[in-house]
């Protein structure tokens, strides 16, 4: 797959211009090279293709790749290991970098590194047990949750049942009570309606007192005044002689 996304990638880089060219040629004259076992024109190329810093993520991190794997078949341990460790910056899930890496540290006696591919090799099962097991309570849940609606669908639709059996005996009662006070309206009522009289049903009028008559007190009428004057007394004088 890679080896498609380089070569794919220099068809492109061919058609958009000789600018693009050089990078990509030679990293595919590398692989040409390595996979012809000619180590030393191998590393050359693909240093090449590194240093001119036109590579695309995916081909840069193959590249490495390769010229790692060319040091060591050079017997060139370290450099081997400072590549490998370079495309595993790059994708640090490739498995070909990461046994290249291994290879390296091994020559050189150092104690191997773990990588993400390493743990999941060692416990491959692991992550496939707890998506197994996440599924499996998902569908524990699932499962109990769709019983419980049933449970409370199927006490609803007794209750609703019950409820109509009740509604239809009610109305077929109400249905017979009809048609037999319409035979004979006698049976409508057990008991005669009581008769009452305008004079029973009346209240007692109570005799209204009249009112006492106020006193009138009337005013003395004053002596009516007397306009006329008195004739004067005329007094007798004496005679004189």
């Amino acid at each position: 797959m890679k080896y498609a996304l380089l070569a794919a990638g220099a068809a492109v880089a061919f058609m958009a211009g000789s600018a693009l060219a050089d990078p990509l040629s030679d990293a595919k004259a590398g692989l040409a090279a390595f996979n012809g076992g000619d180590n030393t024109a191998a590393v050359r190329l693909f240093t090449a293709a590194l240093d001119s810093n036109r590579l695309v993520r995916a081909d840069r991190e193959l590249a490495y790749v390769k010229r790692s794997e060319a040091w060591l078949a050079m017997e060139d341990a370290t450099r081997a290991l400072g590549d490998a460790n370079r495309a595993l910056d790059l994708d640090p899930r490739d498995a070909e970098a990461a046994a290249a890496r291994d290879r390296a540290q091994a020559i050189l006696g150092a104690p191997a590194t773990p990588t993400a591919a390493a743990a999941m090799a060692a416990e491959p099962n692991k992550t496939l047990g707890d998506y197994n097991a996440a599924v499996a309570k998902y569908d524990a849940e699932k499962q109990a949750a769709a019983e419980a609606y049933a449970k409370e669908l199927a006490a609803h639709d007794a209750a609703a049942k019950e409820s109509e059996a009740r509604h239809e005996a009610e109305l077929a009662a109400w249905k017979e009570k009809v048609a037999a006070c319409q035979a004979d309206p006698a049976k409508c009522s057990d008991k005669p309606a009581p008769k009452t009289t305008l004079a029973a049903a009346a209240p007692e009028k109570k005799p209204v007192e009249a009112a006492k008559p106020k006193p009138v007190v009337q005013a003395a009428a004053k002596p009516a005044q007397q306009t006329a004057r008195k004739a004067p007394v005329e007094i007798e004088r004496p005679a004189i002689y």
